[in-house]
């Protein structure tokens, strides 16, 4: 079961850093057409709500595919002196404690969204609907705090060397 809500887990996690990489697509090309449009008198018109709105995938699309490639950083200079017990259970409980800061984040978040709602709030240019964006966070975190909560129990159903 583990296993397979693990593979769930990883095609999610997949999907995610795609669309965070098809969102720094679109800003850099944002980007070059803005800076180039301003040489010749035209930038691009609401270039900063595009970029605005499409850093939200870059930033949140790659929480869960950094953890899962062991890309954060971890301070590790105690950890020669600890047992592989004692590292093994401060690796699932930092991974239960980032399981719950995302989660509370998924949760403040999609608790903005109702309000981006109720108030019709947008950006200030294109007048884009920030709820969506709101929405996005908040599933992406929510990925992260899955995979977290997964990796804490991968941790705990392992055999003690």
């Amino acid at each position: 079961m583990l296993a397979l809500a693990r593979t769930i887990a990883d095609r999610l996690v997949s999907l995610s850093a795609f669309l965070g990489a098809v969102a720094l697509a679109v800003i850099s090309l944002t980007v070059i057409v803005d800076v180039v449009g301003r040489l010749f008198g035209a930038p691009l018109y609401g270039s900063r709500d595009i970029v605005q709105m499409a850093a939200v995938f870059v930033v949140f699309g790659g929480m869960a595919y950094c953890e899962r490639t062991g890309g954060h950083i971890t301070v590790d200079i105690l950890e020669p002196v600890f047992s592989a017990r004692v590292n093994r259970a401060l690796n699932i409980l930092g991974s239960l404690i980032g399981a719950v800061v995302f989660a509370l984040i998924a949760w403040q978040i999609w608790e903005a969204s109702k309000l981006s709602v109720l108030l019709k709030m947008s950006t200030n240019i294109l007048f884009l609907p920030r709820a969506p964006f709101q929405y996005a966070i908040a599933a992406m975190s929510a990925l992260a705090s899955l995979y977290l909560v997964l990796k804490a129990l991968a941790g705990l159903l392992e055999r003690s060397e």
